[in-house]
C-alpha cells in the first residue's frame, strides 16, 4: 500500500491527556505499530501561556485505524468512556476553575489589600 493511500480518511480523535508529554508518548507508541497520528493543543495553545506542558491534547487517528489504536493504547471503548463522564472534559473545567480563583486573588491583592495597609498605618 502506497504511503498516499494510507493517509487518506477521516481523521477522529481517539482521547485526549492532560498534557503534552503524555500525549507525545501515546503518539510514540502508535507509531511503533505502524499507527499514523496527529497530536493537537486544545484551548489556547503554547504561545499563550508559554508552555503546552499543562495544557490538554488530543491524540487523532484516522478513523480506520481508530479500533486498532485504541487496542494499543489500552484505551475503554468510547461508549463506556461517554457513559462515566469521561476524563477528556472534566480537566478543561478543573483549569478553568483553577484560573478563575488566580484571578479573583489577584484582584484582592492588587485592590483590596492595600486600602487595608493603608488603615493599618493610620491605628499605629
Amino acid at each position: 500500500m502506497s504511503r498516499q493511500s494510507q493517509t487518506k480518511g477521516k481523521q477522529v480523535r481517539l482521547t485526549t491527556f492532560d498534557n503534552e508529554p503524555t500525549a507525545r508518548m501515546a503518539e510514540q507508541r502508535l507509531l511503533e505499530e505502524g499507527i499514523p497520528s496527529v497530536v493537537r493543543s486544545l484551548g489556547v495553545g503554547p504561545g499563550l501561556w508559554g508552555t503546552a506542558y499543562n495544557l490538554p491534547h488530543a491524540l487523532d487517528v484516522l478513523q480506520s485505524d481508530a479500533v486498532q489504536a485504541a487496542e494499543v493504547l489500552d484505551l475503554p471503548p468510547a461508549e463506556l468512556a461517554e457513559s462515566e463522564g469521561g476524563k477528556t472534559g472534566s480537566g478543561r473545567y478543573s483549569n478553568l476553575v483553577l484560573i478563575i480563583i488566580g484571578i479573583a486573588i489577584a484582584f484582592v491583592l492588587i485592590f483590596v489589600a492595600p486600602r487595608f495597609t493603608q488603615f493599618s498605618r493610620f491605628w499605629d
